[in-house]
């Protein structure tokens, strides 16, 4: 019996982050390698004190099926007040009954995290969500329509290191659930993503903007990289000087037309991607000795 990657994927994260949450976060092998394969010092120093956070949306299409795709580095510094086991958002996480649940709430983008006297308006979401009703062309797609995929899991306040995933996770991770959606595109932003994309091994499809053909962005730095992936969607990466966010509206409406014209419906949908290529499964059950973004 074929299960989806995306309830597999989904039931992985269930049982790590409430093994987690019972101090039982031993890594199984497969988590070990990707723990690994980053190794940041300082600022960059890893924390497991937090959970990890994999993706944030609606991966299962519980209330409605993503039709954006966006690629993170990691969930970014660890806040022990919201993030650790006894922090406000492991106790929703029991609340909710599990974390890929509580992960379609959208906790960085609503009270507590935004109160002012908390954290406050979460501008990294904010600029991701912008994008996506820009680039759908739909002003009134919400977070349910927005789904992020995190490079790497575990928290730091920052990235001063190489990010070489293991190609292996990130296929069984990442590309094969995003090749169950219908997305045609799949976005990450900020330059450190094309390095992940070369090191991945992806296919190099196009360039555009600095250093390949011109496609009338206004900002001289910009530049866009197309790959392949498996499943035959596309990776744009992104990235200017002076930011890792998301183009303007302006900036938006010259890539989107150099990359799809106007060939998509009025909801921004995009005929289905091809099927998955067959892979190797995600197990879940065994968490260590048990059975195993963005803010």
């Amino acid at each position: 019996m074929t299960t989806s990657a995306r309830k597999r994927v989904a039931a992985f994260w269930d049982a790590h982050v409430e093994s987690w949450l019972r101090s039982e976060d031993q890594l199984p092998e497969r988590l070990k390698a990707w723990f690994d394969s980053y190794v940041g010092v300082g600022p960059g120093e890893v924390t497991r004190d937090g959970f990890p956070e994999a993706y944030h949306g609606d991966l299962l299409g519980q209330e409605h099926t993503p039709r954006m795709v966006v690629l993170g580095l990691n969930p970014g510094e660890f806040r022990p007040r919201f993030q650790a086991r006894d922090g406000i958002f492991a106790k929703e996480i029991k609340e909710y009954g599990s974390y890929s649940r509580w992960a379609t709430t959208c906790p960085y983008n609503r009270p507590p995290w935004t109160l002012p006297h908390e954290m406050g308006r979460n501008t990294y979401y904010q600029a991701r969500l912008e994008f996506t009703r820009r680039w759908l062309q739909d002003p009134t797609a919400d977070h349910r329509d927005l789904l992020i995929f995190e490079c790497y899991p575990w928290h730091s306040k920052s990235i001063n290191a190489p990010l070489r995933p293991p190609p292996e996770v990130i296929e069984q991770f990442v590309w094969q659930p995003i090749a169950e959606l219908s997305v045609q595109d799949v976005f990450a932003f900020g330059r450190p993503w094309d390095g992940i994309a070369q090191a991945l091994k992806l296919p190099l499809t196009g360039k555009l903007g600095s250093g390949g053909t011109c496609y009338g962005s206004n900002v001289s730095s910009r530049a866009v990289r197309t790959y392949a992936l498996p499943s035959g969607q596309r990776l744009v990466v992104e990235w200017h000087a002076g930011a890792a966010g998301p183009p303007s509206a302006k900036e938006t409406a010259l890539l989107r037309e150099a990359l799809v014209g106007g060939g998509t419906g009025g909801d921004g949908s995009v005929p289905p991607p091809p099927q998955p290529r067959a892979g190797g499964g995600i197990e879940p059950g065994v968490v260590g000795s048990h059975s195993e973004v963005s803010s």
